[in-house]
Protein backbone atom coordinates (compact mmCIF):
# COMPACT_ATOMS: atom_id res chain seq x y z
CA UNK A 1 0.00 0.00 0.00
CA UNK A 2 0.92 3.57 -1.08
CA UNK A 3 2.32 4.93 2.15
CA UNK A 4 0.71 8.38 1.21
CA UNK A 5 -2.98 6.47 1.01
CA UNK A 6 -2.27 5.13 4.37
CA UNK A 7 -4.72 6.89 6.86
CA UNK A 8 -5.55 6.93 10.47
CA UNK A 9 -8.42 4.94 9.89
CA UNK A 10 -6.57 1.98 8.23
CA UNK A 11 -4.27 1.78 10.96
CA UNK A 12 -7.28 1.58 13.26
CA UNK A 13 -8.75 -1.02 11.42
CA UNK A 14 -5.34 -2.88 11.64
CA UNK A 15 -5.40 -2.68 15.37
CA UNK A 16 -9.16 -3.19 16.28
CA UNK A 17 -9.08 0.27 18.25
CA UNK A 18 -10.72 3.50 17.23
CA UNK A 19 -9.09 6.66 14.88
CA UNK A 20 -8.59 9.02 18.48
CA UNK A 21 -6.64 5.58 20.05
CA UNK A 22 -4.47 5.58 17.19
CA UNK A 23 -4.25 9.37 17.29
CA UNK A 24 -3.56 9.43 20.98
CA UNK A 25 -0.58 6.84 20.44
CA UNK A 26 1.08 8.56 17.84
CA UNK A 27 1.26 11.28 20.43
CA UNK A 28 2.84 9.49 23.04
CA UNK A 29 -0.35 9.94 25.20
CA UNK A 30 -0.03 8.62 28.51
CA UNK A 31 -3.67 7.58 28.46
CA UNK A 32 -2.92 4.77 26.15
CA UNK A 33 -1.38 1.59 27.24
CA UNK A 34 2.16 0.56 26.48
CA UNK A 35 1.11 -2.87 24.67
CA UNK A 36 -1.50 -1.01 22.80
CA UNK A 37 1.44 1.82 22.05
CA UNK A 38 3.39 -0.44 20.70
CA UNK A 39 1.10 -2.63 18.61
CA UNK A 40 -0.44 0.83 17.09
CA UNK A 41 2.95 2.04 16.40
CA UNK A 42 4.57 -1.58 14.90
CA UNK A 43 1.32 -1.78 12.25
CA UNK A 44 1.47 2.10 11.40
CA UNK A 45 4.99 1.36 10.48
CA UNK A 46 4.38 -1.82 8.13
CA UNK A 47 1.64 0.12 6.69
CA UNK A 48 4.22 2.93 5.70
CA UNK A 49 1.62 5.36 7.67
CA UNK A 50 2.77 9.01 7.20
CA UNK A 51 2.13 11.70 9.42
CA UNK A 52 0.82 15.30 8.74
CA UNK A 53 4.23 17.07 8.48
CA UNK A 54 2.50 20.49 8.99
CA UNK A 55 0.95 19.18 12.48
CA UNK A 56 4.60 16.98 12.88
CA UNK A 57 6.73 20.32 12.52
CA UNK A 58 4.28 21.97 15.21
CA UNK A 59 4.76 18.93 17.73
CA UNK A 60 8.60 19.15 16.96
CA UNK A 61 8.70 23.09 17.77
CA UNK A 62 6.96 22.26 21.27
CA UNK A 63 9.13 20.15 22.14
CA UNK A 64 11.73 21.94 21.41
CA UNK A 65 11.15 24.98 23.13
CA UNK A 66 9.27 22.97 26.02
CA UNK A 67 5.91 22.06 27.18
CA UNK A 68 5.56 25.41 29.08
CA UNK A 69 5.82 27.77 26.06
CA UNK A 70 2.64 28.23 24.19
CA UNK A 71 2.39 28.44 20.46
CA UNK A 72 -1.40 29.19 20.04
CA UNK A 73 -4.36 30.42 22.39
CA UNK A 74 -7.62 28.08 22.02
CA UNK A 75 -10.89 28.89 23.39
CA UNK A 76 -12.53 26.72 25.83
CA UNK A 77 -16.36 27.46 25.38
CA UNK A 78 -18.86 26.56 28.77
CA UNK A 79 -22.28 26.20 27.07
CA UNK A 80 -23.71 24.82 29.72
CA UNK A 81 -26.34 27.56 31.41
CA UNK A 82 -24.33 27.34 34.96
CA UNK A 83 -21.44 29.87 34.62
CA UNK A 84 -19.56 27.52 37.04
CA UNK A 85 -20.54 24.17 35.61
CA UNK A 86 -16.87 24.01 35.29
CA UNK A 87 -16.53 23.27 39.12
CA UNK A 88 -19.92 22.64 40.18
CA UNK A 89 -21.69 19.96 37.65
CA UNK A 90 -21.37 16.37 38.03
CA UNK A 91 -20.11 15.36 35.02
CA UNK A 92 -18.53 18.17 33.15
CA UNK A 93 -15.53 18.90 35.37
CA UNK A 94 -14.38 15.12 33.91
CA UNK A 95 -14.00 16.82 30.70
CA UNK A 96 -12.65 19.86 31.59
CA UNK A 97 -9.81 18.11 33.51
CA UNK A 98 -9.12 16.39 30.22
CA UNK A 99 -9.52 19.20 27.98
CA UNK A 100 -6.80 20.97 30.19
CA UNK A 101 -4.59 17.99 30.56
CA UNK A 102 -4.14 17.56 26.49
CA UNK A 103 -4.17 21.70 26.01
CA UNK A 104 -0.85 21.98 28.29
CA UNK A 105 0.36 18.69 26.14
CA UNK A 106 -0.43 20.25 23.58
CA UNK A 107 1.24 23.37 23.91
CA UNK A 108 -2.03 25.45 23.76
CA UNK A 109 -2.68 28.23 26.64
CA UNK A 110 -6.74 28.68 27.02
CA UNK A 111 -9.45 31.47 27.45
CA UNK A 112 -12.25 30.23 28.64
CA UNK A 113 -15.61 32.05 28.14
CA UNK A 114 -19.39 31.32 28.93
CA UNK A 115 -22.08 31.22 25.85
CA UNK A 116 -24.76 32.83 28.29
CA UNK A 117 -23.39 35.63 29.37
CA UNK A 118 -25.75 38.60 28.77
CA UNK A 119 -22.67 41.31 27.87
CA UNK A 120 -21.58 38.34 24.90
CA UNK A 121 -22.79 37.82 21.32
CA UNK A 122 -21.41 36.17 17.99
CA UNK A 123 -20.44 39.49 17.13
CA UNK A 124 -18.65 39.99 20.22
CA UNK A 125 -17.26 36.91 20.57
CA UNK A 126 -16.14 36.95 17.15
CA UNK A 127 -14.03 40.05 17.73
CA UNK A 128 -12.58 38.55 20.61
CA UNK A 129 -11.27 35.85 19.25
CA UNK A 130 -9.63 37.46 16.24
CA UNK A 131 -7.95 40.69 18.40
CA UNK A 132 -6.45 37.96 20.66
CA UNK A 133 -5.69 35.52 17.92
CA UNK A 134 -7.90 32.60 18.47
CA UNK A 135 -8.39 30.32 15.88
CA UNK A 136 -10.41 28.11 17.26
CA UNK A 137 -11.52 26.01 20.31
CA UNK A 138 -13.39 23.49 22.36
CA UNK A 139 -17.26 23.65 23.44
CA UNK A 140 -18.38 21.62 26.46
CA UNK A 141 -21.24 21.74 28.82
CA UNK A 142 -24.63 21.18 26.87
CA UNK A 143 -26.28 18.79 28.39
CA UNK A 144 -29.91 19.17 27.76
CA UNK A 145 -29.66 20.16 24.32
CA UNK A 146 -27.72 19.51 21.28
CA UNK A 147 -28.64 22.79 19.62
CA UNK A 148 -26.01 25.46 20.34
CA UNK A 149 -27.33 28.77 20.72
CA UNK A 150 -28.19 30.63 17.12
CA UNK A 151 -26.70 34.25 18.45
CA UNK A 152 -23.25 32.56 18.24
CA UNK A 153 -23.52 31.35 14.34
CA UNK A 154 -20.67 33.98 13.19
CA UNK A 155 -18.35 32.12 15.70
CA UNK A 156 -19.63 28.35 14.66
CA UNK A 157 -18.89 29.72 10.61
CA UNK A 158 -15.65 31.97 11.11
CA UNK A 159 -13.80 29.50 13.39
CA UNK A 160 -12.25 26.09 14.19
CA UNK A 161 -14.13 24.55 16.73
CA UNK A 162 -14.95 20.60 18.30
CA UNK A 163 -17.57 19.92 20.84
CA UNK A 164 -17.25 17.33 23.23
CA UNK A 165 -20.44 15.65 25.08
CA UNK A 166 -22.83 15.78 22.55
CA UNK A 167 -23.87 15.73 18.93
CA UNK A 168 -24.59 19.23 17.58
CA UNK A 169 -26.37 19.96 14.46
CA UNK A 170 -27.00 23.14 14.30
CA UNK A 171 -23.67 23.55 12.61
CA UNK A 172 -22.50 19.56 13.48
CA UNK A 173 -19.68 19.97 14.16
CA UNK A 174 -16.47 17.61 15.08
CA UNK A 175 -17.28 16.07 18.17
CA UNK A 176 -15.77 13.87 20.89
CA UNK A 177 -18.72 11.59 22.71
CA UNK A 178 -18.79 8.53 25.13
CA UNK A 179 -19.67 5.77 23.44
CA UNK A 180 -23.28 5.32 24.64
CA UNK A 181 -24.59 2.38 23.07
CA UNK A 182 -21.49 0.48 23.96
CA UNK A 183 -22.15 1.51 27.94
CA UNK A 184 -25.81 0.58 27.96
CA UNK A 185 -24.45 -2.93 26.03
CA UNK A 186 -21.77 -3.58 28.70
CA UNK A 187 -23.85 -2.90 31.63
CA UNK A 188 -26.57 -5.12 30.24
CA UNK A 189 -24.14 -8.00 29.49
CA UNK A 190 -22.53 -7.23 33.44
CA UNK A 191 -25.85 -7.95 34.20
CA UNK A 192 -26.10 -11.01 32.81
CA UNK A 193 -22.43 -12.33 33.08
CA UNK A 194 -23.26 -11.72 37.14
CA UNK A 195 -26.57 -14.29 37.53
CA UNK A 196 -29.32 -11.22 36.92
CA UNK A 197 -31.17 -12.76 34.29
CA UNK A 198 -34.28 -9.86 33.96
CA UNK A 199 -32.22 -6.29 33.94
CA UNK A 200 -33.67 -3.34 32.80
CA UNK A 201 -33.34 -0.11 32.03
CA UNK A 202 -34.73 3.21 34.09
CA UNK A 203 -33.95 6.06 32.15
CA UNK A 204 -35.32 9.47 31.01
CA UNK A 205 -36.29 9.67 27.62
CA UNK A 206 -35.42 13.23 26.89
CA UNK A 207 -31.65 11.62 27.93
CA UNK A 208 -31.96 9.01 25.62
CA UNK A 209 -33.28 11.49 22.56
CA UNK A 210 -30.25 13.73 23.38
CA UNK A 211 -28.50 10.96 22.34
CA UNK A 212 -30.19 8.96 19.75
CA UNK A 213 -31.36 6.07 21.40
CA UNK A 214 -27.91 4.65 21.86
CA UNK A 215 -28.62 3.69 25.34
CA UNK A 216 -31.77 2.10 24.66
CA UNK A 217 -29.97 0.91 21.27
CA UNK A 218 -27.51 -1.22 23.47
CA UNK A 219 -29.32 -1.92 26.08
CA UNK A 220 -32.41 -3.75 23.15
CA UNK A 221 -29.35 -5.21 21.25
CA UNK A 222 -27.94 -7.02 24.52
CA UNK A 223 -31.67 -8.24 25.35
CA UNK A 224 -31.01 -10.30 22.33
CA UNK A 225 -28.97 -12.79 24.30
CA UNK A 226 -31.63 -13.25 26.51
CA UNK A 227 -34.98 -15.74 26.49
CA UNK A 228 -37.80 -13.62 25.42
CA UNK A 229 -39.68 -13.81 28.21
CA UNK A 230 -36.93 -11.87 30.27
CA UNK A 231 -37.02 -9.25 27.97
CA UNK A 232 -38.33 -6.14 29.96
CA UNK A 233 -39.18 -3.13 28.35
CA UNK A 234 -37.15 0.12 29.27
CA UNK A 235 -38.91 2.10 31.38
CA UNK A 236 -39.00 5.80 30.39
CA UNK A 237 -41.20 7.62 33.22
CA UNK A 238 -38.51 8.77 35.78
CA UNK A 239 -39.73 12.27 36.19
CA UNK A 240 -43.20 11.07 37.06
CA UNK A 241 -41.86 8.49 39.68
CA UNK A 242 -39.71 11.24 41.18
CA UNK A 243 -43.13 13.16 41.60
CA UNK A 244 -45.20 9.73 42.00
CA UNK A 245 -43.04 6.84 43.51
CA UNK A 246 -46.40 4.62 42.74
CA UNK A 247 -46.02 4.93 38.76
CA UNK A 248 -42.63 3.21 39.46
CA UNK A 249 -43.74 0.58 41.52
CA UNK A 250 -46.70 -0.17 39.05
CA UNK A 251 -44.06 -0.85 36.75
CA UNK A 252 -41.61 -2.96 38.89
CA UNK A 253 -44.80 -4.94 40.15
CA UNK A 254 -45.68 -6.20 36.72
CA UNK A 255 -42.25 -6.80 35.45
CA UNK A 256 -40.14 -8.09 38.48
CA UNK A 257 -36.44 -7.16 36.89
CA UNK A 258 -33.79 -8.67 39.50
CA UNK A 259 -31.30 -5.81 38.09
CA UNK A 260 -31.74 -2.18 36.89
CA UNK A 261 -29.53 -0.15 34.94
CA UNK A 262 -29.86 3.16 35.53
CA UNK A 263 -27.99 7.16 35.17
CA UNK A 264 -29.39 9.03 38.62
CA UNK A 265 -29.30 7.83 42.15
CA UNK A 266 -33.02 8.45 42.81
CA UNK A 267 -33.58 4.79 42.10
CA UNK A 268 -31.86 3.88 45.24
CA UNK A 269 -33.85 5.74 46.90
CA UNK A 270 -37.38 4.27 45.46
CA UNK A 271 -36.13 0.61 45.97
CA UNK A 272 -35.06 1.61 49.58
CA UNK A 273 -38.93 2.81 49.84
CA UNK A 274 -40.38 -0.22 48.85
CA UNK A 275 -38.18 -2.45 51.26
CA UNK A 276 -35.53 -3.87 48.61
CA UNK A 277 -31.81 -4.83 49.90
CA UNK A 278 -29.15 -3.97 47.53
CA UNK A 279 -27.16 -6.19 45.68
CA UNK A 280 -29.13 -8.74 47.61
CA UNK A 281 -33.14 -8.15 46.46
CA UNK A 282 -32.04 -6.33 43.66
CA UNK A 283 -29.21 -5.26 41.33
CA UNK A 284 -28.04 -1.64 40.56
CA UNK A 285 -25.84 -0.75 37.67
CA UNK A 286 -24.74 3.06 36.55
CA UNK A 287 -24.98 4.06 33.32
CA UNK A 288 -21.99 6.60 34.26
CA UNK A 289 -20.45 5.84 37.44
CA UNK A 290 -18.66 8.70 39.05
CA UNK A 291 -15.50 8.55 41.22
CA UNK A 292 -16.99 10.16 44.59
CA UNK A 293 -20.23 7.34 43.82
CA UNK A 294 -18.05 4.79 45.33
CA UNK A 295 -20.26 2.25 46.54
CA UNK A 296 -21.87 2.25 42.63
CA UNK A 297 -21.20 -0.41 40.57
CA UNK A 298 -21.22 1.00 37.05
CA UNK A 299 -19.63 1.86 33.67
CA UNK A 300 -16.76 4.86 33.87
CA UNK A 301 -17.49 6.79 30.85
CA UNK A 302 -14.30 8.32 30.82
CA UNK A 303 -15.21 11.54 30.31
CA UNK A 304 -11.59 12.93 30.65
CA UNK A 305 -10.95 11.04 27.71
CA UNK A 306 -13.50 12.47 25.39
CA UNK A 307 -12.18 16.09 26.50
CA UNK A 308 -8.60 15.03 25.94
CA UNK A 309 -9.59 13.50 22.36
CA UNK A 310 -11.23 17.13 21.44
CA UNK A 311 -8.42 18.48 21.51
CA UNK A 312 -6.46 16.43 19.49
CA UNK A 313 -8.97 16.49 17.27
CA UNK A 314 -9.16 20.28 17.31
CA UNK A 315 -5.03 20.18 16.94
CA UNK A 316 -5.87 18.05 13.87
CA UNK A 317 -7.90 20.61 12.54
CA UNK A 318 -6.03 23.67 13.43
CA UNK A 319 -2.92 22.60 11.55
CA UNK A 320 -4.18 20.82 8.64
CA UNK A 321 -4.05 21.94 5.06
CA UNK A 322 -7.71 21.18 4.32
CA UNK A 323 -8.83 25.12 4.97
CA UNK A 324 -12.48 23.87 4.88
CA UNK A 325 -12.76 22.07 8.36
CA UNK A 326 -16.57 21.63 8.04
CA UNK A 327 -16.47 19.00 5.33
CA UNK A 328 -15.33 16.23 6.91
CA UNK A 329 -16.68 15.42 10.16
CA UNK A 330 -15.49 13.41 12.39
CA UNK A 331 -16.77 11.46 15.62
CA UNK A 332 -14.47 10.17 18.36
CA UNK A 333 -16.13 7.52 20.17
CA UNK A 334 -14.76 6.77 23.71
CA UNK A 335 -15.29 3.35 25.14
CA UNK A 336 -16.14 2.70 28.84
CA UNK A 337 -14.71 0.80 31.78
CA UNK A 338 -16.47 -1.93 34.12
CA UNK A 339 -16.16 -0.71 37.73
CA UNK A 340 -17.76 -3.31 40.05
CA UNK A 341 -18.59 -2.28 43.51
CA UNK A 342 -20.81 -2.76 46.32
CA UNK A 343 -24.33 -2.21 44.16
CA UNK A 344 -24.14 -5.91 42.28
CA UNK A 345 -23.24 -9.12 43.60
CA UNK A 346 -22.00 -11.97 41.49
CA UNK A 347 -24.80 -14.32 41.79
CA UNK A 348 -23.17 -17.48 40.30
CA UNK A 349 -20.98 -17.26 42.89
CA UNK A 350 -23.30 -17.23 45.57
CA UNK A 351 -25.47 -19.69 44.35
CA UNK A 352 -22.70 -22.20 44.39
CA UNK A 353 -21.54 -21.70 47.72
CA UNK A 354 -25.14 -22.61 48.57
CA UNK A 355 -25.26 -25.45 46.78
CA UNK A 356 -22.09 -26.96 48.50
Amino acid sequence: MDGNQVSMNDVAKACGVSKNTVSLALRDSPSISPKTKSKILKAAKNLGYEKNMTFSKFMSEIKKHGANKYRETIALINANKNPNAFKEHPTIPCYVEGIRKAAKREGFAINEFWLYDKDLNGRKLARIMKQRGIRGGVITGLMDTNLLPQRYKEVWSSFKFVITGVRTYNPTLNFTIADHFLIAYKATLKALEYGYDRPALVLERRIDDLIEGRFTGGFLRAQLQMPKENRIEPFFDVKEANEDIEVFKKWFKKNKPNAIICLYNSVEKWVDDMGLKVPQDLGLIQLERRTHQGKWAGMNQRNDIAGEAAIERLSQILYSPNTDFNINITASLISPEWVESETILNRNKTSKKKSR
